[in-house]
């Protein structure tokens, strides 16, 4: 029997300094791949912490068994679980993720469970394209010391989970780190 949850995690991500790099590393460790690498992802309608600002980040997608392994850098440092500084950037796990079926009431009830929201935002671009799936981080401020991820239950998100644990499934070892467009 498979264990069922309300809110099952599908993705864990960690920060990293570079992504290529990582995901060559967590490919060769542990023969994870292939990695699809987004550099610097476009949002829109981005809120960092309550207030409008654009966020800077790359990420590396990879799949193993039933989960998604995401290997993130925000590149300006500005959302990372624990302090960090300049000269010792955050590293370690960066965010735990689930798909929400209501994504508005899945917000308000992090909330409302004293979570801070510190990212909101919509895939798209960042002239504010209304149409892309919502996603929020949420400091859930008791002592996991990572985020929690939850996105808009949409058929883009569903489609690139498919993509990811196909081609995972079909791996053959070879070309562990590829671009998102290629």
């Amino acid at each position: 029997m498979i264990f069922q949850s309300e809110k099952p995690i599908i993705q864990i991500a960690y920060a990293v300094q570079d992504v290529r790099q990582a995901a060559q590393m967590w490919s060769e460790k542990f023969n994870i791949g292939p990695f699809y690498v987004n550099e610097h992802i476009p949002l829109a309608n981005t809120y960092v912490r309550g207030t409008p600002e654009p966020f800077d980040h790359s990420s590396a997608y990879g799949w193993k068994e039933n989960l998604m392994i995401e290997l993130i850098c925000d590149h300006a440092q500005k959302l990372s679980p624990s302090a960090v500084s300049p000269e010792k950037p955050f590293n370690g796990i960066h965010h735990v993720a689930w798909i929400a079926p209501d994504f508005e009431a899945e917000c308000h009830a992090l909330e409302n469970q004293d979570c801070l929201k510190v990212l909101s935002a919509q895939n798209g671009n960042e002239n504010g394209n209304e149409n892309g799936m919502k996603l929020a981080w949420f400091d859930p401020q008791n002592g996991m010391n990572h985020f929690y991820e939850i996105y808009e239950d949409t058929e883009d998100i569903r489609q690139f989970y498919s993509f990811l644990s196909g081609k995972a499934k079909d791996w053959d070892g070879r070309n562990p780190v590829r671009d998102m467009s290629g």
